[in-house]
């Protein structure tokens, strides 16, 4: 086997031999393609040669990434990690070439998008596969397609709503934006903290409207809500419809909301919806979401035992209906609440819209929340579903974020749920099929 060429500054292997000239000006055809020669030696891929550009596309110089140079892709997001090592395999037995756009780390710390093209050589020989590759920074294209989108959909929004304002959160600042009205400035807040704070939201319509919105932060999703908000001037709550749609890039991550609060009124002719079926109506021998929260305010407000706040997430919810079926869907979220309700049949339950359950415990020790969380693994193992006249193997597991304090009293709701939420969200994020305990500490 010939020599690995190990000194990556030196220039000599990028000139395109006779028999690879093709190769090389079909990749690159630009003169800031940053350029390199890759070998994918089992689950890492080791830099054989980079040349400046590269060093100047990814953000980092020689020296700050000599640490890599044995595993480059260890500065991507995992996911995307996972994806390039997946297209070099079909690169491999395809012969083909591979496009992908990655999201990585930059020296500085911030995140950038790059561009990568590759195809397999054989003018470096060598017992693994290797890839001549380019790379391109595209974080500003990638920037400016997601205002695009933001644009797009913020303007949809308006088309649909009359008198109302804007508002806009960012999940990488954590700010949320308004715009009350044409011509004045706007106010931004912090989003946890605005969440704690306000008193603008009707408190029995505030939790679900919180819910709505932190649900909008883990996945791609739109619609409407109809609450009850306090107008500035009158110092009266008013019905109000609020139209939120979340903006995800092309991986499901979440970048912004936007949405627009309109006013309810005779003469824009918008009903109001406060009595929807699915905030209001029990769910098998659940109760309402309505009721449920109203018990939980009056346990949390009277008593100072250790409390606990449980979200209950069914894994992979979303695939269910295009997978399966609408009745084997609809017959998996029955299920799930007759396990949820008997499991943790001494608390207050209740199904929140799709596939989210709410559970408050009383009087219940951390190590408690574990064990109930082992039951409810036990009785997920236990049930098969049915599709017409047909059992399937089909099985349901709970990802499940919990908000646990020693001294209920001194917590309020809103502080419960975004607890809890953010809880649930580490534990989808870190695998699902598990639970996540976040303490309440005052």
């Amino acid at each position: 086997m010939d020599k690995k060429i190990t000194d990556i500054t030196d220039p000599s292997i990028i000139v395109p031999a006779d028999n690879c000239k093709d190769i090389y000006f079909s990749l690159f055809n630009s003169m800031y393609d940053g350029l390199s020669v890759f070998e994918v030696c089992g689950n890492k891929i080791r830099a054989l040669y980079l040349n400046e550009r590269y060093f100047d596309n990814v953000g980092y110089t020689l020296e700050q990434y000599t640490p890599y140079i044995e595993n480059v892709t260890v500065t991507l997001f995992e996911e995307d990690e996972q994806r390039i090592f997946g297209l070099a395999q079909d690169c491999i037995r395809n012969h083909s070439d591979f496009y992908c756009e990655v999201r990585g780390y930059r020296y500085d710390g911030s995140v950038g998008w790059f561009c990568i093209r590759a195809r397999t050589v054989d003018f470096i020989k060598s017992d693994n596969p290797v890839f001549l590759a380019s790379i391109n920074d595209i974080s500003r294209r990638k920037e400016l397609e997601h205002k695009y989108n933001i644009s797009k959909e913020r303007y949809r929004i308006l088309e649909e709503t009359s008198s109302a304002f804007l508002f806009e959160y960012s999940l990488l600042n954590d700010n949320m934006t308004f715009f009350p009205k044409a011509g004045k400035s706007h106010e931004i807040v912090n989003y946890g903290m605005y969440l704690r704070r306000s008193n603008r939201i009707y408190p029995d319509d505030a939790i679900y409207f919180y819910y709505i919105l932190m649900r909008c932060c883990r996945k791609e999703c739109k619609g409407f809500i109809d609450i009850r908000y306090l107008d500035n001037v009158t110092e009266e709550y008013i019905h109000s419809r609020v139209h939120y749609s979340s903006i995800a890039d092309e991986f499901g991550f979440v970048l912004k909301i936007v949405g627009r609060i309109e006013d309810i009124t005779e003469q824009n002719g918008i009903k109001a919806d406060l009595i929807a079926e699915k905030y209001n109506a029990p769910y098998g021998t659940l109760p309402a979401a309505g009721d449920a929260i109203a018990q939980i305010s009056e346990k949390i407000s009277h008593k100072g035992t250790k409390g606990a706040l449980l979200f209950a997430d069914i894994d992979d919810f979303g695939d269910f209906n295009s997978r399966y079926g609408k009745e084997a869907t609809d017959n998996a979220v029955a299920l799930a609440a007759e396990i949820v309700g008997d499991v943790f049949s001494d608390s207050v339950v209740f199904k929140f819209p799709d596939d989210e359950f709410v559970i408050y415990a009383e009087n219940m020790s951390e190590p408690d929340l574990h064990d109930r969380y082992e039951k409810l693994q036990a009785a997920c193992r236990t049930i098969k579903l049915t599709s017409g006249n047909t059992v399937s193997d089909i099985g349901i597991t709970f990802s499940v974020g919990a908000a646990w304090t020693h001294n209920s009293s001194k917590v309020n709701m809103k502080d419960y749920f975004i607890t809890a939420e953010r809880a649930l969200y580490k534990t989808k994020t870190d695998g699902k099929n598990r639970m996540y305990v976040e303490k309440i500490i005052f």
